[in-house]
């Protein structure tokens, strides 16, 4: 990927966006990236090269990745480290980032509106997908909590309207049995996995509540000038399969 700087950012955010230090190893896929569209994943390995992004959709990461490394520093238990393990013939990794006595916490640097729409399905996924690898390390997980921090959130706004009374929100996260996460993790390594790419589902485009935009290929998705099913602002077709059971 190339970044730009369109709008002027001073060459420190650069720098540091630059040297982001993200390393999935030698895994096949990484938990997150599983959980990716299979199109998009293939699509951003096509055209790496071609890739832009500009300092402005990136400087958030920078704010993540310092709520992670002050929070990691502080707490107590096992701090984010990287797992592997494999399964069907493939290498899988996740970074968790707080384990202690089984109890895993994933921090999220994320908006107040995320926030009230209730735990996300990818959310869910992610962290059981991660139990699923700390099980493999020899970690009974007992539970699994989320721990928002909500960048734009305002005290006078303070608990009207399901508004959060703080930026920090805890959200608890269904533990799935073993059954689950391995029938899960099955489906989505298939998914990745197979010759013939699977053109993305309505809710992986993330359509709008009224059916008329898909919000991921309009402003979200770094793919969307090489796919075939938004090319040239094309609402086109999609996959009608549903997602697989989470």
């Amino acid at each position: 990927m190339r970044l730009t700087n369109e709008y002027g950012a001073p060459d420190v955010f650069i720098n540091v966006i630059e040297a982001d230090p993200y390393d999935m190893g030698d895994a096949d896929f990484s938990v997150t990236g599983l959980l990716q569209p299979p199109q998009l994943t293939r699509l951003r390995k096509e055209h790496e090269d071609e890739i832009t992004s500009d300092v402005r959709d990136e400087v958030w990461k920078l704010l993540g990745s310092g709520v992670h490394a002050v929070l990691e520093g502080h707490g107590e238990g096992t701090k984010e480290q990287r797992l592997f393990s494999e399964y069907e013939g493939v290498r899988i990794s996740g970074a968790v980032d707080l384990v202690k006595d089984g109890h895993v916490t994933d921090y999220k640097v994320t908006s107040v509106y995320t926030t009230t729409r209730g735990l996300k399905s990818d959310w869910e996924s992610q962290l059981n997908l991660y139990a699923w690898l700390l099980g493999k390390h020899g970690t009974e997980v007992k539970s699994l909590t989320i721990v928002a921090i909500c960048r734009d959130w305002t005290k006078s706004r303070a608990g009207k309207n399901n508004y959060p009374n703080s930026p920090i929100v805890s959200i608890p996260v269904p533990l799935w049995s073993p059954e689950r996460q391995d029938r899960f993790l099955s489906q989505r390594v298939a998914i990745h996995t197979k010759e013939a790419t699977t053109p993305c589902t309505d809710e992986e485009r993330w359509m709008n509540d009224a059916g008329t935009k898909f919000i991921r290929c309009e402003g979200w998705c770094p793919v969307s000038e090489f796919c075939p099913q938004w090319r040239g602002g094309s609402y086109g077709s999609s996959s009608s399969s549903k997602k697989s059971d989470s």
